[in-house]
């Protein structure tokens, strides 16, 4: 009785003593393994997103934008032509549109920096409008103010200082004259959205008179093809033009770079053309990869050189 006594006792002891055994190494392991992670080059370790301070959920334009078809495109550049003769160049002039500048502060500083004479359009209350406003102007590039105008889809919101279709004339000249007034050396405007209010000739006219007080001429960004802004324009005699292509509803540079390629056979056929890009990473890459074909190819001109 005894012996089984001291035998159980020393199986207990063996048994603690195991134990205590496995959890020191455990507790080394976990050391050993805290260092391995740390030490861990960055490319081994859980992607994990950076997501930017205080970033702006913003809507730049209406999504899916109406179809144009080439016919309408052709009469559009054919109207704006009909009052005066055009001495055409010995390349075709394209003018592309930077739109939506002024809210990022990174990608519009890549964008400025290209060796393109990009033209480039501001949104009146964004953050870095000032700021980059006065690079593009040192660049010497064409400055346009970009007017948020209403939207069909009320879904999407156009933004601070919008001009709607509700607003009456005195408030849409003096929002007008608010909007124009803050973006630094700029020289003409063209609309952000605004496919519900280019369509109201009225409304177009309150615009376009107060544009015209200033001595900008106007671009219709054409975001719907019964848009009065071209046509209340050259009425007007205010100097004007329109949108041909759109370079990136899709996001992929090749797509973009076909875009480009459809812009450039445009002012092949018609002496000139104008396409508006946004600041995304896809329309840079696109305008970095194009930029050759483009410089060996056409005349890129700043947008007031296509307007009449």
């Amino acid at each position: 009785m005894l012996f089984l006594t001291s035998l159980q006792r020393f199986f207990a002891c063996f048994t603690l003593l195991a134990i205590l055994l496995l959890l020191s190494n455990c507790g080394n392991q976990q050391k050993k393994d805290q260092v391995a992670t740390e030490a861990a080059p960055s490319s081994q370790l859980p992607h994990v997103q950076e997501v930017a301070p205080n970033a702006l959920l913003i809507v730049f334009e209406e999504p899916d934008p109406p179809p144009h078809t080439e016919q309408q495109a052709s009469v559009s550049v054919t109207a704006a032509k009909s009052k005066h003769v055009v001495l055409q160049k010995k390349r075709p002039q394209v003018a592309i549109i930077i739109d939506d500048m002024g809210h990022h502060q990174i990608l519009g500083e890549r964008l400025l920096a290209l060796e393109l004479n990009l033209t480039y359009s501001f949104l009146p209350l964004a953050p870095f409008t000032a700021t980059h406003a006065q690079i593009a102007h040192e660049k010497g590039s064409d400055i346009l103010v970009h007017i948020p105008m209403e939207p069909k889809d009320p879904q999407w919101n156009p933004g601070e200082g919008a001009l709607y279709l509700k607003d009456d004339k005195v408030l849409l000249r003096t929002k007008t004259e608010q909007l124009i007034g803050v973006v630094p050396h700029a020289i003409g405007a063209n609309n952000h959205m605004g496919s519900l209010f280019s369509e109201n000739r009225e409304a177009m006219q309150t615009v376009l008179l107060t544009l015209l007080k200033k001595g900008f001429f106007y671009i219709d960004s054409f975001t719907t093809a019964q848009s009065k802004g071209l046509d209340e324009a050259q009425r007007l005699n205010i100097p004007t033009n329109r949108r041909h292509v759109f370079l990136d509803n899709d996001h992929d540079p090749k797509k973009i770079c076909k875009q480009i390629k459809k812009l450039i056979q445009l002012a092949q056929k018609n002496g000139s053309a104008i396409g508006i890009g946004h600041p995304n990473k896809a329309t840079l890459a696109a305008l970095t990869q194009c930029n050759r074909e483009l410089l060996a190819t056409v005349d890129i001109v700043g947008a007031h050189n296509l307007v009449q």
